[in-house]
């Protein structure tokens, strides 16, 4: 069966992916000190839950691996990354804030860099030099407003799960016309 006869009946669960991301994207708007804290707690879990299971795993191997001990290792972190992400939940997102900004400015200055040197040899540029531009000045705004910058990021994700979600329900609707049209 070929995706253009496959996909179209698949259409209710892209309207509800849509209709997810744009509830994630109001409750974001509406609320984003309780996203934040249901991100941390999140990330808190998965720390908690692959540090534990790699202590499972080291300790299982530790007759038939010399190396269990780096695994035993690995998991304690991730046991101490979860408990100290739920103690100091506010340091957790700092962290992470300040991650995402080094990276933008990271990736803009790679990215100018690149326009720069194509440049010469290659017209239309001008996307990617804009783009390194507004990079750099997003992990800008975060290192030097990390407070507003937490609010600014999540607005962000916010706007891109709306459109998401628009998109998504779009596509849901057109795919219904087109089984439609199977049927």
């Amino acid at each position: 069966m070929s995706i253009a006869k496959s996909l179209p009946g698949q259409w209710p669960i892209f309207i509800l992916q849509g209709l997810v991301a744009i509830i994630f994207a109001a409750i974001t708007w509406l609320s984003p000190q309780l996203t934040i804290n249901v991100l941390i707690f999140i990330f808190a879990a998965f720390f908690l839950l692959d540090g534990g299971s790699r202590v499972w795993l080291a300790l299982k191997q530790k007759g038939q691996n010399g190396y269990w001990f780096v695994t035993l290792i690995a998991g304690l972190l991730g046991i101490v990354a979860a408990i100290i992400t739920l103690i100091m939940p506010q340091l957790t997102a700092y962290v992470m804030l300040y991650l995402i900004a080094f990276w933008a400015v990271a990736i803009g200055v790679t990215e100018i860099v690149a326009a720069v040197k194509l440049a010469k040899h290659l017209q239309g540029t001008t996307l990617i030099l804009i783009s390194g531009i507004l990079s750099v000045l997003f992990g800008g705004y975060l290192i030097f407003n990390p407070g507003q910058g937490i609010i600014a990021m999540l607005w962000l994700v916010a706007l891109y799960a709306f459109v998401f979600g628009l998109i998504l329900c779009w596509l849901g609707v057109k795919l219904r016309t087109l089984k439609k049209q199977f049927d």
